[in-house]
């Protein structure tokens, strides 16, 4: 991805943010941006067909009816933007820029979780609502993955968080205290 397809990406998502917003339609906007996407995600090829020379006006009108069918006039509308402008293939990149947008609007923070041992959902759920309360978020979604290295505890990571408690750490800090 070059950085003038990412800045272009930018300004339609904050735009159709902005509109969807507007309207008071920011949620049923992002569930439709969300079905988007996966039509594109389950066909790789969709993007290249739309924005190619080669494949004729009515295929391509075709190929846009059919994504707008069911849509609401705003989905339309957006579609058929992408289509005058030809932008078929920033539009994933549109609804990731979309999605970052929502979730700040909305204060869902991703983050990563990294323990001894597989976590049980309660004990996940118990680390998203005591790290959604730290960080003043509404909302945290975890992912999770094992390292039996950390001997015990767990390592919390978001985008400008972390926060170690493994014992492991605290066993490489009391090392660190001996060897100096």
């Amino acid at each position: 991805m070059d950085q003038n397809s990412l800045t272009s990406a930018k300004k339609y998502a904050k735009a159709l943010f902005e509109v969807l917003q507007e309207n008071n339609q920011l949620e049923d906007g992002y569930k439709e941006l969300q079905q988007f996407r996966q039509v594109f995600a389950d066909n790789p090829s969709l993007a290249a067909v739309l924005s190619s020379n080669q494949t004729t006006k009515e295929l391509k009108q075709t190929l846009v009816d059919s994504l707008s069918k069911g849509g609401s006039d705003l989905m339309k509308n957006f579609i058929g933007l992408l289509q005058t402008y030809q932008r078929f293939d920033i539009a994933s990149l549109i609804v990731d820029e979309f999605e970052k947008l929502y979730e700040k609007d909305k204060k869902i923070v991703h983050a990563s979780v990294t323990s001894a041992v597989k976590l049980d959902d309660d004990q996940q759920s118990k680390i998203a609502d005591a790290f959604a309360h730290r960080v003043g978020a509404n909302k945290v979604i975890l992912s999770t993955k094992v390292d039996p290295d950390l001997i015990g505890g767990i390592v919390l990571q978001s985008s400008d968080v972390i926060i170690d408690g493994s014992v492991k750490s605290r066993i490489d800090k009391i090392k660190e205290l001996l060897l100096n």
